[in-house]
């Protein structure tokens, strides 16, 4: 009896682990698309950086900032037009070069993301 108790104690305790780790994963913010795309070679200058997620997102927290070959780059406020999303509009055209954008932002769970990518601006001459 002893033996049969502690293996359904071992079973139950295994499922409510596996339950809360589970949860934990899916509730944090997942960053699904970029634009530009990560590692993208643009041919032209883009108007903005616009990222897409899984989840409804918290604007308080969140912030996208974009460094180039100069420098930090001059964007607008970070903002959502529709929920899941998070944009920043560049104040000016960019010089050709590599540019790297780190974000940030929370979901349903409240807990901040970190995260980043690139891309590169290589004007056709």
């Amino acid at each position: 009896m002893k033996r049969s108790l502690s293996a359904l104690t071992n079973i139950i305790t295994a499922l409510a682990i596996a339950a809360a780790v589970g949860t934990v994963l899916m509730a944090h913010a997942k960053l699904e698309k970029t634009e530009p795309a990560n590692g993208a070679t643009l041919t032209a200058p883009p108007p903005h950086v616009q990222l897409w997620f899984n989840e409804k997102l918290d604007a308080a927290v969140s912030k996208i900032d974009v460094t180039g070959p100069s420098g930090k780059i001059e964007t607008g406020p970070a903002h959502s037009m529709e929920p899941k999303t998070l944009m920043v509009m560049f104040k000016a055209d960019i010089p050709d070069g590599k540019y790297t954008v780190n974000w940030q932002t929370a979901g349903d769970d409240g807990h901040a993301q970190k995260g980043e990518f690139g891309f590169t601006v290589k004007r056709a001459h």
